[in-house]
């Protein structure tokens, strides 16, 4: 019985854990939706300008990848919690 709340205890860090990770990316990824569009392609701009623009398009796809899969680790952890 104790070893069964000890995992319970140790999933439950896990989901917190993800839950606080999810908030950074959703954080991250409002800043970053308000950003892109004050950000203009069609500028005559050096290089380094348009690298940092499909950059940042690229870290969008990462935030939002990372945000689902931090949702569905915490949906994980918490079924495992409701069925031990």
């Amino acid at each position: 019985m104790a070893k069964n709340r000890d995992i319970k205890t140790s999933y439950q860090y896990l989901i917190d854990w993800n839950r606080y990770r999810l908030e950074q990316n959703k954080q991250s990824l409002e800043k970053l939706l308000t950003l892109l569009p004050k950000l203009d392609r069609e500028l005559e701009a050096d290089k380094m300008y348009e690298a940092d623009i499909d950059d940042l398009e690229s870290l969008r796809i990462i935030y939002e990848t990372g945000i689902r899969n931090f949702e569905s680790q915490i949906d994980r952890y918490q079924k495992l919690i409701d069925t031990e």
